[in-house]
């Protein structure tokens, strides 16, 4: 479906301000932690306390998940196409109380259905940057890194699961087998090495050896290739495009843009308000003020070799971008010249 089809499902793309983005990530975190906390301490049966503690706190992310989901849903003007879009997410509204429930503690599913929130929230981000008309470079570098940040822990999350129960089965007896040395057994490791499978470094020290470990590594290094280049090269389009109202005529004063300002002379020559000298030494006066400009992006443009090389693709674009219309005012000027 095209993102114009998609807007044309809402009523209004607007959310309300409780909805936003980084609420959203923020509260997805926090679900996260209370899950990865209550598996690590077997909170219901050895602190009940600190377990209802967190229950309640979960059952208020419960509620705020649930109240987004209204939020959207209300907005929505094709109720069946949003239930085929977005009912999935419901399955993981059941909060921390069912897990705690002694005939449901031991089953794993449950795990599982909670963490469906967590990726609900990173298709949300993800559909909120696809829904807008015209995302500016710094909201883009804002949802590629909450994406990247939500699919690191989400992977440490999903690989502990699965290799936390190895590490506990198999190396934890008399005669461990041989890879348990490098099994990943509590969060922290399984967090660093999300991080450099997302970003395809893979130093080795770490790595899954279950079936389902091994699928979760392959989704994070297909993925993380893709996401994490689109993070450094939003990033660097970022930075460099700050400079750009310097030479970009469109984001200039229209009393510095030179093309601006030779209408305005050519305007006072035809009516004799200059003279033909005048109006000669003014528009030799911008085309040099113009060559010099373009001399200096060069020279930057040259010195990009320094940087990384996904910082030097987006950054040689955004230089050749501004050369690319300092040229062509600089031809318009010659043919004004000609002209005279």
């Amino acid at each position: 479906m095209s993102d114009f089809d998609v807007r044309d499902k809402y009523d209004s793309l607007e959310q309300p301000w409780w909805a936003n983005d980084f609420l959203i990530l923020v509260f997805t975190m926090v679900n996260i932690g209370i899950i990865i906390v209550d598996l690590e301490l077997e909170l219901f049966e050895n602190n009940f306390s600190l377990w209802w503690k967190l229950a309640v706190l979960d059952l208020i992310l419960v509620g705020f998940f649930f109240a987004d989901l209204i939020e959207d849903y209300n907005r929505c003007n094709d109720k069946s196409w949003w239930w085929k879009t977005h009912g999935w997410e419901f399955l993981g509204i059941p909060p921390m109380f069912l897990a705690g429930l002694p005939f449901l503690s031991g089953v794993i599913s449950l795990k599982f259905l909670r963490l469906i929130r967590a990726f609900a929230g990173i298709l949300r981000l993800i559909g909120a940057t696809q829904r807008a008309n015209v995302v500016p470079v710094g909201k883009q570098v804002q949802h590629l890194f909450m994406i990247v940040f939500s699919l690191i822990v989400s992977g440490a999350f999903f690989v502990y699961i699965f290799e936390e129960n190895y590490y506990q089965l198999y190396c934890m007896g008399v005669n461990p087998p041989g890879d348990c040395a490098r099994v990943i057994r509590d969060f922290p490791s399984a967090l660093w090495w999300a991080l450099v499978t997302t970003t395809t470094v893979g130093y080795g020290d770490l790595s899954p050896v279950t079936g389902p470990g091994k699928l979760v590594a392959a989704s994070l290094m297909l993925v993380g290739i893709g996401l994490v280049g689109s993070l450094a090269a939003t990033f660097s389009q970022l930075f460099y495009s700050n400079n750009q109202i310097i030479f970009d005529p469109d984001a200039q004063n229209t009393d510095t843009n030179p093309l601006i300002l030779l209408e305005r002379l050519a305007s006072l020559h035809d009516g004799k308000a200059i003279s033909d000298d005048d109006f000669e030494a003014a528009m030799s006066l911008i085309r040099a003020r113009m060559i010099a400009e373009l001399r200096m992006l060069r020279i930057e443009n040259d010195s990009l070799t320094t940087l990384p090389i996904p910082l030097q693709v987006s950054a040689k674009m955004v230089f050749m971008d501004k050369m690319k219309k300092i040229d062509s005012e600089i031809q318009a000027i010659s043919k004004m010249f000609e002209e005279e």
